[in-house]
C-alpha cells in the first residue's frame, strides 16, 4: 500500500485547490513559521476522521474553512481529499485504489465519500481500525506526541502498545458487552416485580375460577339439549329441502330443455340465414356473369363483323396486288423489248462497223470497181434498214399516245380517290371525337358501379355484423333478464329472513318484531357494525353470539325489554346498555411495537366502522382483538403480544388471549348474520347494475334492430340502382362497340384510299418515266434514222465521187475512218444502255417475286380471316346458350330466396315461441329457488346457531345428542335455564384468566432463567476478551521492547534502554516505564534525562513501534525539533535506511539534515498574505545535475 497524493481546497490556509503527490522514500514539506506547514497533516488527521476541533487548532470545526483575508473573501467549503493505492488490499476493501473526501460547509453540513460514493464517518473509521493507520494511530506523529510519550504517565504509554497489539476492537466488544448486560440486568429485575405482582393475583383468580366451572356444567347440559333441539330443527328443514331440491331439479332441466332447443332452433334460423348469405352471394355472381356474358356476346359479334369485314378488305387488296403484278409484267416485258431493240442496234452497229471497217479494206485493198459495187450494196442495205427504223419509230409513237391516255384516266381516279380520302379522314376525326366521348362515359359508368358495387359489399359487411351484434346483445338481453329476475329473487329470499328475523335466537327476535315498543331500542350489535368484507369471517368467529346482543341507551330501557322477556315467556337476551359499558382500553405501547409485525391487519376496533355514539360499543367488543392474515402469523403475534390479545385471521382461525386455540373449517360455508347482512347489501347494489345492464341491452337490441332495417331498405335501393346502372352500362357499351367497328371500317378505307393514292402516285411516276424512256427511244431511233441517212447519202456521195474521180480514193478512206471512229464510240453507250435496261428487268423480275409472295400470303390471310370469322360464329352460339342457360338459374336462385325468406320466417316465429317457454321454466326454476334459498337459510341458521355458540358442525353435534323427547328436551332447557339464571353473573373469564396468569408466570420464571444464563454468558465473554487482550498486549510488549533496546543503540550509538510494567501482574491496566542509559551514564529513569536525550528516546520509541507494526506511510511533524544537529543527523539516517522499499516518511522539518536525507522537497510559502501555496523539487534532480 501507497500514499499517492492529498488534495486540500479551502482547508484553513490553503484557499484555492491544492494538490500534493507523494513519492516512494522520504518527502520533506519545509517553509516558515506560519505559512500552513502543519495545515497539511491536520488535513490528513481531518479527512481520516478527527472530530476533535481542539485538537486541529480550532475551537470549533468551521474554523477550518478559509476565513479569508486582505484580498480574498471566505470560502463556505472546506474539501480535502486523500488517495491511496491499495493493490495489495492493505486495508479491507476490493478497491485497488481508494480515495476518501471529506467535505464540511460553513452551515455546519459535512459529507464522507470514499471513492465517490457517499457514505458514513463510521464507514471510514472501520476502515483504518487496526490497520496502523488513523487518526489516532502512530503512523501520524507530531512534536506533541513525543513530548506525551516522555512527560506522560506510565498508564498513558500503554496505548502506545495497545495500538500496535490491535486490541482496540475487543475492548469497543467489551464496552458493548458491558452494556448489555447493564440492560440485561435491568430487564430481571422488571421480571421479578411482575412475578412478585402474578403471586399476588393466583389465588383469588383461582376461586373465581372454581365457581365458573360449576355454572360451565350446568351451561354444558344446557348447550347439549339445546344442540339436540337444533339439530332436529336443522333434519326437518333438509327434509323439506329435498323435496324442493327435486322440484328445482327438474325445473332446471325443464330450463335447459327449452335453452337446448332455442339454442339448436337459433343455430338452425342461423344456418338459414347462412343459406341466404350464399344464395345472395349466387345471385350476384350469376348476374355478375350475365353482364359479362351479354359483353361476350357483343364482343364475339363484333369479332364475326371485324373478320368479315377483313377478308373482303383482303380482297380488295388481292385484287390490287394483282394489278400492280401484271403492271411490272407489262413493264417487264417492255424493258426486255427495249432491251431486244438495244441488242438489235448494237448489233447493226457493230455490223455496220465491221462493213465500214472491211469497206476501209477494200478501199484500202480493192480496185474503184470493186468498191463501187461494193458501196452500192452497202447503201441497199442501209436503205433496207433506214425503213426498220421508221417503223419501229412509228410503234414509239403509239405507244406514247397509249401511256398520255391511260395517266389522264389515272389522274381522274387519284383526285377521286384524294377526295374521298379527306372525306373519310374527317368522319375518322369525328368518329375518334365520338368514341372518346363515350369512352368517358364508359368510364364514369364503370366508375359509378364500382362505387355502388363498394357501397352495396359494405352495406352487406355492414348488415352481417349489425345482425351478429343484434343476436349477441338480444342474447346478452335475455341473460341479463334471468340475472336480474334470479338476483331479485334472492334479494327477496333475504328480505324474507329479515322481516322474519330469521337466525336470531328466540328471545332476541321476539324482541326484535316488538322493537317499536321500545324507544331506547338500537338494535343487534350486527346491524350496528359496518364491517369491510375482508374481515367479516374474522368479526362473525370472534363476535359469535354477541353480534346477536341487543343494545340499548340505559339501563332504564335494558330492564324494560328483559320485563318484556318475561312476562311473555319469550326467552332471554343479552342487553348492552351504553351508559354502564366498561371501557376496555388497549396496551398502547404493546399495540404500536406489534403493528410492524408481519401479517397484522390490525386492531380490530379500528378496523371496523360504526357510528361515533356507538364507539364505546366497538371498543368493548374488540379492543382487545387483533386480526392477522394467516394462523401462522397469527401465532407468532399473539406470542409477541405475550397473549395480551386475541388474534384471528381472515379465514376464521382464533387464538383467545389465554392462548387457547378455536378453528378448522366446514365441508359448506354456512352465511352468518354479517355475511347474510353484507351478502344482501351486495345483492341490492348488483340488481340495480344488472338493471341498467339490462336496459341498456334493450335500447342496444332497439337500435340494432332499427339499424338493420335501415341497412335492409340500403341494400335494396343499392341493388335497384345497381341493375339500372349496369343496364346503362351496357348501352354506353353497345354503342361504343358499334362507334368501334364503324372506326375500324372506316379507318380500313383510310387505308384502301391511302393506297390508292399511294399507288397512283407511284404510277404516275412510271408514267414519266416510261414517257422519259419513250422520248429517249424516239430520239435514239430519229437519231439512227438520220445516221443511216447520213450514211445512205455518204455512200452515195462516195459512190458518185468514186464514179466521178477515181482520185478521190483517199480521201473516202479518210471518211471511213472518221466514221469507224464516231460508230465505235455510239456502240459502246449502246452496251451501257443495254447494262441499264439489265438492271431494270432484274428489279422487275424481283418486285414480280415480292408481288407474288404478297399474293399468296393475301390469300392465306383472307382465308385465316374466314376461319375467325366462322369461329367467331361458332363461340357465339355457344355463348348464347349459356347465356340462357345463366339466366334460367338465375330464375331458380330467386325461386330458392323466395322459398328460403318464408322458412326464416317460420323459424324466427318458432324461435319466438321457445323463448317465451324458457323465460316461463325461468319464472318457475326462480320461484323454486327462492324457496330453496329459504330453506337454506333456516338450515344455515341452524348451523350458524351450533358453529357460533358451540363451535360445531352438524355430524360434531349428532354426536353428543339427548335421548329425551322433544316436548321433554323443552321441559329440561325451562329447568335449566332457570337455574343458571339462579346462579347468577360469573366470571367465566377467570377460567381463562386463571390460565393466562399461570402460563404468565411459568413464562416469567422461564425469562427470568433465561436473563440469568444471558448475565452468565455476557460475563464469560467479557472474560475471554480480557484473556485476548491480555495475550495480545504482553505479545506486543515484548515485540516493541526488543526493537526499543536495539534501535536504541543505533540511535545513541551505544548504550542500553528497556522497557518496564508498573504492575507485571495485572497486564489489564499495567503502566509502562522506560530505563535509558545514553552512552557514558547509568541506568536512569526518562524524567532524568537531559530534553535531548528524553526527545531521541522518544523517538527510538516510535521507530520500534513502526518496526514491530510496520505501517505504509509515516507522518513526522517536526518530531525532531528538540534535537541537535548530530541527533538530527542520526534521526535522518536512520529514516533514510528504509529506502524505496520501505514504508513512505512524510517529515515536516525545519532542520537542514533531514532535508538533505529527503527525496522530494515540497516549500510551503505565504507569498499572498494568509494564503498558502506549494512549490516542489526533487533533490535526486538536483544531486544529478
Amino acid at each position: 500500500m501507497r500514499l499517492i497524493s492529498l488534495e486540500l481546497n479551502g482547508f484553513k490556509s490553503f484557499a484555492q485547490k491544492t494538490k500534493i503527490e507523494f513519492m516512494t522514500g522520504m518527502t520533506g514539506i519545509v517553509g516558515p513559521n506560519g505559512s500552513g506547514k502543519s495545515n497539511i497533516i491536520e488535513a490528513i488527521r481531518w479527512v481520516m476522521g478527527e472530530q476533535s476541533a481542539k485538537d486541529l487548532r480550532g475551537g470549533k470545526m468551521t474554523d477550518i474553512i478559509f476565513a479569508g483575508s486582505a484580498t480574498r473573501k471566505p470560502l463556505n467549503r472546506a474539501e480535502v481529499s486523500i488517495t491511496f493505492d491499495n493493490h495489495d488490499h492493505y486495508l479491507a476493501s476490493d478497491y485497488t485504489e481508494i480515495k476518501i473526501t471529506r467535505r464540511l460547509y460553513r452551515s455546519g453540513e459535512s459529507q464522507y465519500l470514499i471513492n465517490g460514493n457517499e457514505c458514513r464517518l463510521k464507514d471510514v473509521l472501520d476502515l483504518f481500525m487496526d490497520s496502523g493507520l488513523g487518526r489516532e494511530s502512530f503512523s501520524i506523529i507530531s512534536q506533541g506526541r513525543v513530548e506525551a510519550i516522555f512527560n506522560g504517565k506510565p498508564e498513558d504509554r500503554r496505548a502506545v502498545i495497545e495500538e500496535v497489539a490491535g486490541v482496540a476492537k475487543y475492548k469497543k466488544n467489551k464496552d458493548t458487552a458491558q452494556k448489555r448486560l447493564g440492560e440485561t440486568n435491568d430487564n430481571l429485575h422488571r421480571v421479578n416485580d411482575i412475578i412478585n405482582e402474578l403471586e399476588t393475583q393466583m389465588e383469588p383468580l383461582a376461586q373465581q375460577s372454581a365457581l365458573a366451572k360449576d355454572y360451565q356444567e350446568q351451561k354444558s347440559r344446557f348447550d347439549q339439549l339445546d344442540k339436540t333441539k337444533t339439530v332436529l330443527d336443522i333434519e326437518k328443514n333438509q327434509h323439506q329441502l329435498t323435496d324442493v331440491a327435486t322440484r328445482l331439479a327438474n325445473a332446471k332441466k325443464l330450463s335447459v330443455q327449452y335453452d337446448d332447443q332455442t339454442k339448436e332452433s337459433s343455430q338452425t334460423l342461423n344456418e338459414l340465414k347462412q343459406q341466404q348469405n350464399r344464395l345472395n352471394v349466387t345471385k350476384d355472381k350469376l348476374q355478375n356473369d350475365l353482364l359479362v356474358q351479354t359483353k361476350q356476346i357483343a364482343d364475339l359479334s363484333n369479332a364475326k363483323n371485324i373478320s368479315n369485314e377483313r377478308k373482303n378488305n383482303e380482297a380488295a387488296t388481292l385484287t390490287q396486288i394483282k394489278t400492280r403484278l401484271a403492271q411490272v409484267k407489262q413493264q417487264l416485258t417492255d424493258n426486255q423489248a427495249k432491251l431486244s431493240d438495244w441488242q438489235q442496234q448494237q448489233q447493226e452497229q457493230a455490223s455496220a462497223i465491221k462493213t465500214n471497217q472491211n469497206a476501209l479494206q477494200q478501199l484500202k485493198e480493192m480496185s474503184v470497181e470493186q468498191r463501187q459495187q461494193k458501196l452500192s450494196q452497202q447503201i441497199e442495205k442501209l436503205q433496207s434498214k433506214q425503213v426498220d427504223q421508221m417503223q419501229k419509230l412509228t410503234t414509239v409513237h403509239n405507244q406514247k399516245t397509249y401511256l398520255t391516255h391511260n395517266h389522264e384516266q389515272d389522274q381522274k381516279r387519284q383526285s377521286q380517290a384524294s377526295i374521298e380520302l379527306q372525306t373519310n379522314e374527317h368522319k375518322t376525326q369525328q368518329l375518334n371525337e365520338q368514341q372518346e366521348q363515350l369512352q368517358l362515359e364508359l368510364k364514369q359508368q364503370h366508375s359509378v358501379v364500382d362505387e355502388i358495387n363498394d357501397q352495396l359489399a359494405t352495406a352487406q359487411s355492414h348488415r352481417q355484423q349489425l345482425q351478429t351484434q343484434y343476436e349477441q346483445k338480444q342474447k346478452q338481453w335475455y341473460q341479463s333478464l334471468g340475472q336480474v329476475q334470479t338476483v331479485q329473487a334472492r334479494i327477496n329470499s333475504f328480505k324474507s329472513l329479515e322481516a322474519d328475523y330469521a337466525g336470531f335466537y328466540q328471545g332476541v327476535r321476539y324482541v326484535l318484531q316488538h322493537r317499536q315498543k321500545f324507544a331506547g331500542l338500537k338494535g343487534p350489535v350486527s346491524e350496528l357494525l359496518n364491517v369491510p368484507a375482508s374481515y367479516t369471517t374474522a368479526i362473525e368467529t370472534v363476535l359469535g353470539g354477541q353480534l346477536q346482543n341487543l343494545v340499548v341507551d340505559n339501563q332504564q330501557s335494558g330492564k324494560q325489554i328483559i320485563n318484556f322477556l318475561v312476562a311473555n315467556r319469550a326467552g332471554r337476551a343479552t342487553i348492552l346498555p351504553l351508559d354502564t359499558l366498561i371501557q376496555r382500553n388497549s396496551n398502547q405501547t404493546l399495540l404500536h411495537q406489534l403493528m410492524g409485525l408481519t401479517g397484522l391487519a390490525g386492531l380490530a376496533s379500528e378496523l371496523v366502522q360504526t357510528d361515533p355514539k356507538f364507539q364505546s360499543l366497538l371498543n368493548y367488543l374488540l379492543s382487545n382483538t387483533l386480526i392477522a392474515d394467516n394462523l401462522d402469523h397469527a401465532t407468532l403475534i399473539a406470542k409477541q403480544s405475550q397473549h395480551r390479545f386475541r388474534v384471528v385471521t381472515l379465514d376464521g382461525q382464533l387464538i383467545n388471549a389465554s392462548g387457547a386455540m378455536t378453528g378448522g373449517a366446514n365441508k359448506q360455508q354456512r352465511q352468518g348474520l354479517l355475511t347474510r347482512q353484507q351478502s344482501q347489501q351486495e345483492l341490492e347494489v348488483q340488481i340495480k347494475d344488472v338493471q341498467a345492464k339490462s336496459t341498456e341491452l334493450e335500447n342496444q337490441v332497439g337500435k340494432y334492430d332499427t339499424a338493420i332495417q335501415t341497412n335492409k331498405q340500403l341494400i335494396e335501393q343499392l341493388q335497384a340502382k345497381l341493375e339500372q346502372q349496369r343496364s346503362q352500362l351496357q348501352t354506353v357499351t353497345s354503342k361504343a362497340d358499334l362507334l368501334q367497328n364503324e372506326q375500324k371500317m372506316n379507318q380500313r378505307q383510310v387505308s384502301a384510299l391511302e393506297f390508292e393514292v399511294k399507288q397512283q402516285t407511284d404510277e404516275h411516276a412510271t408514267f414519266a418515266q416510261q414517257i422519259t424512256e419513250n422520248e429517249q427511244q424516239e430520239k435514239k431511233i430519229t437519231s439512227t434514222i438520220e445516221a443511216l441517212k447520213v450514211n445512205i447519202q455518204q455512200s452515195k456521195v462516195d459512190l458518185q465521187a468514186l464514179q466521178e474521180n477515181a482520185s478521190a480514193q483517199a480521201e473516202q478512206i479518210h471518211d471511213k475512218e472518221q466514221w469507224l471512229a464516231v460508230a465505235t464510240e455510239k456502240l459502246q453507250q449502246i452496251s451501257r444502255q443495254m447494262t441499264d435496261l439489265n438492271e431494270a428487268i432484274a428489279n422487275d423480275e424481283q418486285s414480280i417475286q415480292q408481288l407474288t409472295q404478297e399474293t399468296d400470303a393475301t390469300v392465306s390471310s383472307q382465308t385465316d380471316q374466314a376461319q375467325q370469322g366462322q369461329q367467331a360464329a361458332d363461340q357465339l352460339v355457344d355463348l348464347q346458350q349459356v347465356h340462357e342457360q345463366t339466366n334460367q338459374q338465375l330464375g331458380h336462385t330467386n325461386d330458392s330466396l323466395t322459398a328460403l325468406s318464408e322458412k326464416i320466417e317460420a323459424a324466427n316465429q318458432q324461435q319466438q315461441r321457445l323463448q317465451e317457454l324458457q323465460r316461463a321454466a325461468l319464472d318457475e326454476l326462480n320461484e323454486v329457488n327462492a324457496r330453496h334459498v329459504k330453506l337454506e337459510s333456516l338450515i344455515d341458521q341452524g348451523m350458524n346457531r351450533l358453529a357460533e355458540q358451540y363451535a360445531m358442525t352438524l355430524t360434531e353435534a349428532k354426536q353428543d345428542l339427548s335421548e329425551l323427547e322433544p316436548a321433554e328436551i323443552t321441559t329440561q332447557l325451562k329447568l335449566l335455564k332457570r337455574g343458571l339464571d339462579e346462579i347468577g353473573t360469573v366470571n367465566l373469564g377467570s377460567i381463562e384468566e386463571y390460565e393466562r396468569v399461570s402460563t404468565r408466570y411459568t413464562f416469567l420464571h422461564d425469562q427470568q432463567t433465561d436473563l440469568l444464563n444471558s448475565q452468565q454468558q455476557l460475563n464469560e465473554t467479557m472474560q475471554e476478551m480480557d484473556q485476548e487482550v491480555i495475550t495480545r498486549f504482553e505479545t506486543s510488549f515484548h515485540q516493541v521492547a526488543d526493537a526499543f533496546a536495539k534501535i536504541f543503540v543505533e540511535m545513541f550509538g551505544g548504550g542500553q534502554a528497556k522497557l518496564v510494567l508498573t504492575e507485571p501482574d495485572n497486564l489489564l491496566t499495567s503502566g509502562i516505564d522506560i530505563i535509558a542509559q545514553p552512552p557514558g551514564k547509568k541506568n536512569q529513569q526518562m524524567s532524568l534525562l537531559s530534553g535531548g536525550e528524553r526527545a531521541l528516546t522518544a523517538i527510538t520509541l516510535l521507530f520500534s513501534i513502526l518496526a514491530v507494526r510496520p505501517v505504509p506511510f509515516s507522518i513526522l511533524d517536526e518530531t525532531e525539533a528538540a534535537l541537535d544537529e548530530a541527533n538530527v543527523n542520526r534521526f535522518a539516517h536512520y529514516l533514510s535506511t528504509y529506502g524505496d522499499d520501505g514504508p513512505q516518511f512524510i517529515v515536516v522539518t525545519h532542520r537542514k539534515g533531514t532535508m538533505m536525507n529527503a527525496k522530494v522537497l515540497y516549500g510551503v510559502t505565504m507569498q499572498e498574505s494568509g494564503v498558502s501555496k506549494m512549490v516542489s523539487v526533487s533533490l535526486e534532480d538536483v544531486n544529478a545535475s
